[in-house]
């Protein structure tokens, strides 16, 4: 059965009943999303994603992805101070040995919970295929760039991540 466990970590400082009801749709929007990227006709699949405000315990999770303000409150790059970051860039994957990391950036010219889910979307791609840009960005579909690609998933989507989840996920930037 094709299972995925993703903790979204709020590094956004913002707290409001509307900020927690715009998550709630961020991670319902993701985890479709994700189900569409490992959909399997043979097995059912299963995403379960949580929203925490502070770094989750080692192994109690597949897949962490943080939401930040913005690249200057980077959460990588307070980890690898030197990675560069593209300034017109929705989030930034990295990988430094066996630990990889995944962050978002809160826009305020984003409106809707899909378009965030559809960011972290795309960083969960390059988390679980371990592709950087010239190996993704290549590609078509939420692997091609997240910020103009339209919804829904291709089927080289589908290839890139499943692919990607056979081989197994590093350990996450916690």
């Amino acid at each position: 059965m094709p299972e995925l466990s993703v903790t979204l970590v709020d590094r956004t400082g913002v707290s409001s009943t509307s900020h927690d009801n715009f998550k709630a749709g961020i991670m319902h929007e993701l985890e479709n999303i994700l189900a569409d990227l490992l959909y399997s006709t043979s097995e059912p699949t299963v995403i379960s994603a949580r929203w925490v405000s502070q770094s989750p315990a080692a192994g109690d999770q597949d897949l962490v992805i943080h939401w930040v303000p913005d690249r200057d409150h980077s959460y990588l790059r307070q980890r690898w101070t030197n990675i560069p970051i593209d300034p017109r860039a929705g989030g930034h994957t990295h990988k430094d040995g066996n630990v990889t990391g995944s962050e978002f950036y809160r826009f305020p010219r984003l409106k809707t919970p899909q378009a965030y889910a559809k960011l972290a979307a795309h960083e969960a791609m390059h988390n679980i295929t371990g592709l950087g840009n010239r190996g993704l960005h290549g590609q078509m579909g939420l692997a091609g760039d997240a910020r103009g690609t339209p919804l829904p998933i291709i089927p080289n989507d589908r290839t890139l991540a499943q692919a990607g989840m056979q081989r197994g996920l590093t350990s996450q930037l916690l």
